[in-house]
């Protein structure tokens, strides 16, 4: 039976019931990436596997960015 869920503000239908784990998998979003926050509340890891999915769920996936700095040489400004 098709479920709808809402992730990151936008509605979608998923063909069935389906657990947290099962839905980055569809979406190629390697858990080891993004927080997943179910219906408010964050949920951990070791549980996306244990966790369906229920008509009316919203999902939020929040992705960190690593960073860092970049320093120019003026002298060499042209190869950039």
């Amino acid at each position: 039976m098709a479920i709808k869920v809402l992730i990151n503000g936008k509605e979608e239908i998923l063909e069935s019931e389906t657990n947290v784990l099962e839905l980055l998998k569809k979406k190629n979003i390697r858990p080891e990436v993004v927080t997943v926050e179910l219906n408010g509340k964050i949920i951990e890891r070791k549980d996306y596997q244990t966790i369906s999915l229920k008509n009316g769920d919203t999902l939020e996936f929040v992705f960190f960015m690593g960073g860092g700095h970049f320093i120019v040489s003026f002298e060499r400004w042209w190869e950039l």
